[in-house]
């Protein structure tokens, strides 16, 4: 449980904060108090459902954001309603169902673009935003980044994790930069192969598996004053 306050007169930016991870992120920094910018590509019915829960704190807010047409679209917009955002967390990220080499070359350069170029261009308008101002970033990876199993989905995490230690370097001491690696989280991702994911948890050391808010609660301590 996160202190009621603890992000008082905070702004965040959760990107594909509709569902699953982003959506517990949500709910968990405006329950501390934030001011949350909830962005969605296509989910407007869930996102509208999450701000209804939080009048006057959660602001759904539509874009693609592996696109900079969008990306200066949102910023704009951020800056006319809420304010600019000093926590972003990349969240936005898509899987494919398809194994290699049955993977086509456009599919694999699509799940790059969402996984790993949106949070590399988000993270560059963040912190043109700030202008050398304190800022968090939070990325969310996948333990598939660090152990891979499908090939185009684990590149794009392994990536991630590169571009967030890269990150890390070049925007410190203004802007700290972290990843959280989740593994197997009961999602929307998943939901659909329910003995998977049970089958996984019971091969966990904590003989179980994640829940949404489970990772919200790491994204929230990495965002928070306590991780300094």
């Amino acid at each position: 449980m996160i202190a009621s306050q603890l992000f008082d007169r905070r702004i965040v930016l959760v990107t594909g904060g509709a569902r699953g991870i982003g959506r517990a992120s949500v709910e968990a920094f405006a329950q501390a108090g934030a001011k949350v910018i909830l962005n969605y590509r296509s989910s407007q019915e869930e996102a509208e459902e999450v701000a209804s829960a939080f009048p006057g704190q959660v602001f759904p807010m539509q874009g693609d954001l592996s696109r900079d047409a969008d990306i200066t679209r949102l910023f704009q917009q951020m800056e006319e309603t809420t304010g600019w955002p000093d926590i972003l967390v990349n969240n936005a990220g898509i899987v494919n169902r398809e194994k290699f080499p049955h993977v086509s070359g456009d599919t694999f350069l699509d799940l790059l673009r969402v996984n790993t170029v949106g949070p590399y261009l988000v993270s560059r308008a963040f912190a043109l935003a700030l202008q050398q101002k304190p800022g968090v970033i939070i990325n969310i990876g996948s333990m598939r980044g660090l152990f891979p199993t499908t090939v185009d989905y684990s590149a794009s995490k392994a990536a991630l994790h590169n571009l967030t230690v890269s990150l890390a370097k070049s925007l410190a001491p203004n802007i700290r930069v972290n990843a959280v690696a989740p593994g197997f989280t009961e999602t929307d991702m998943h939901r659909g192969n329910r003995e998977r994911l049970q089958a996984e948890g019971s091969a966990a050391l904590l003989q179980r598996y994640s829940t949404p808010a489970d990772i919200a609660d790491a994204v929230c301590f990495l965002a928070s004053p306590q991780a300094r």
